[in-house]
């Protein structure tokens, strides 16, 4: 218990540390998840409480096996070619963050050929198409990624690298109407976020009442209608899917800004390459070696004590291009601890972040992630 096996960070391309990782938790639960996002997990074998439990090869039967003390809990592999003694086999985490088991035959085998997968609809992997990203698999084998509407990817030869907003707005501003912005619907989708980002959630068999109360909310930014029930979400919008079955018969909505409606906010660099390296500064972060205490903090308490501490330097000691311009890193990182408040009423407006950027408004120490809410 508390083995750990990552994915590489692109096929055979980059065999660094990928964001993905299978963890056999002190728990007793064998998890799948998108680590770098703090995420609990989007597979679970459900064996909490079991003691010494482990993930087994058996090399009779070629298959995988969730094991503990009593013995066997659950078969993962169902099925492999035979005679088994004729096949090469390994077991991987792709950069797609599904567990996988694969053959190769040694007589006259000339490839690696897929005998089980753990996930069976690859949209549901958690942040697979990054921060704004929609993810679509028609045949449930490859993986498409694109922007949700109103968005722009951060690099357009990596798709799943996520997405920044076309333009930056506050729907709660005093002048902010109706009008600057759209509704979107897409059919047979849903935004998958953790419980914080659901804002409210209430039961109408009506989709068009549920679309309306996603337009008139100007905390929200997107909601789904789903099985008579409207849940509304705020940002960000991290797993933005279209996946059979999972999201049949689902209606997503998302507020998209009008440009023609907007005064857009302006400044040095543009709020496209603001968020660009707001991006990087996430990248950044995440480059936290594994084999320290740190990663049994959560990662953004980890950073504030850092901040806190006058020690944000040694986060990035590894990367002499951040190091050479460390003052805009330190900024953009205390504007994003700022904007990740677990108090909601003290989040800056969009028009303060813009502001902050500029160095028109003093950034400060940002409060504790768990400040009380008044």
């Amino acid at each position: 218990m508390g083995t750990k096996l990552y994915s590489n960070a692109n096929g055979a391309i980059d065999y660094s540390t990928g964001q993905y990782r299978l963890e056999i938790q002190m728990d007793g639960n064998l998890v799948l998840s998108a680590f770098r996002f703090a995420d609990r997990g989007y597979r679970n074998s459900i064996t909490e409480g079991k003691q010494n439990v482990s993930l087994i090869f058996n090399q009779s039967t070629a298959l995988m096996y969730i094991v503990d003390d009593t013995g066997i809990i659950s078969s993962m592999t169902k099925e492999v070619p035979t005679p088994i003694e004729d096949y090469y086999h390994r077991a991987t985490i792709t950069d797609r963050g599904n567990l996988q088991q694969w053959v190769y035959n040694k007589r006259g085998g000339n490839q690696w050929t897929l005998v089980w997968r753990y996930i069976e609809e690859p949209c549901t992997v958690n942040t697979i198409c990054g921060v704004f990203g929609f993810c679509s698999s028609p045949d449930n084998k490859e993986v498409n990624c694109k922007c949700l509407p109103g968005y722009s990817p951060l690099d357009p030869n990596n798709p799943s690298r996520g997405c920044y907003p076309n333009v930056t707005v506050d729907f709660c501003d005093a002048n902010s109407t109706a009008s600057d912005f759209a509704i979107e619907v897409i059919d047979n989708a849903d935004f998958i976020n953790d419980v914080f980002a659901d804002l409210s959630r209430f039961r109408t068999t009506d989709v068009n009442e549920c679309e309306k109360a996603v337009m008139d909310d100007c905390l929200c930014a997107a909601g789904v209608w789903y099985d008579s029930t409207c849940t509304k979400k705020r940002l960000p919008l991290l797993n933005a899917r279209s996946s059979n079955p999972s999201t049949n018969n689902m209606v997503a909505f998302i507020k998209v800004p009008k440009r023609g409606g907007i005064q857009e906010q302006h400044k040095k660099d543009s709020p496209s390459r603001s968020c660009v390296e707001l991006h990087r500064v996430t990248e950044e972060l995440h480059q936290v070696d594994e084999g320290t205490q740190v990663e049994d903090m959560i990662l953004v308490d980890w950073v504030l004590c850092c901040v806190k501490a006058g020690n944000l330097r040694s986060i990035v000691s590894h990367d002499l291009e951040v190091l050479g311009d460390f003052k805009r890193f330190e900024t953009m990182t205390m504007i994003g601890l700022w904007c990740i408040c677990s108090n909601p009423t003290l989040r800056p407006s969009m028009k303060k972040v813009i502001q902050m950027l500029e160095g028109t408004v003093e950034v400060g120490v940002p409060p504790e992630v768990d400040a009380p809410i008044s």
